[in-house]
């Protein structure tokens, strides 16, 4: 975490960045084997189907080649919190900055799938607004997803930063937060 100009940085954590790049690294050598493979069998005995599967991974690496190099563009910042509001890039979603003024709420909140996984979990007074933001309609249905679970689009999971979520309760985060927004930590 880092602070500049009121400006707090949440970094990605090491762990984060090794999944990633190791997701890259076998996706490629698995997709160019499956490739490599399909060429050897005969027609029929599943040829066709390892020729996919290659082509798919080799789809997969870019991805995932695509997402690392946005994220070391950024220094592998995941959140950004400043006086104006929060921006959210490690996700992928493209919400732009959750005003201060849309915050009614901020929460912590287990994630639902793995209770391991805590949540921070910003209610806004027009989540609609937010949801309209994403061009992506996959994306779009992700955030109304979470918007049905959580009650707001706008989560972040905290796993994944350098930070533990116990520090968030340092006197320059919560200086951030306009006052009448509550934090609720969850019950140790």
């Amino acid at each position: 975490m880092s602070e500049i100009n009121s400006v707090i940085t949440f970094k990605l954590s090491d762990k984060k960045k090794r999944g990633l790049l190791l997701a890259t690294i076998f996706s490629a050598i698995f997709g160019a084997g499956a490739i490599w493979l399909s060429r050897i069998l005969s027609i029929g005995s599943g040829r066709f189907i390892l020729l996919l599967s290659g082509i798919f991974l080799i789809f997969i690496t870019g991805f995932c080649m695509y997402a690392y190099y946005l994220l070391a563009k950024e220094n592998f910042a995941a959140v950004y919190v400043s006086d104006e509001g929060v921006i959210d890039i490690s996700t992928g979603n493209h919400i732009g900055t959750v005003l201060w003024k849309d915050v009614e709420n901020i929460k912590i909140m287990d994630d639902l799938s793995n209770l391991k996984h805590k949540y921070i979990v910003i209610k806004v007074r027009n989540p609609k607004e937010y949801i309209d933001r994403e061009p992506n309609h996959s994306k779009k249905r992700t955030l109304e997803l979470k918007l049905q679970y959580y009650g707001s689009p706008i989560c972040f999971l905290t796993g994944h930063w350098t930070v533990p979520l116990k520090s968030l309760k340092m006197p320059s985060f919560q200086g951030l937060i306009p006052t009448g927004k509550i934090i609720r930590l969850p019950p140790k």
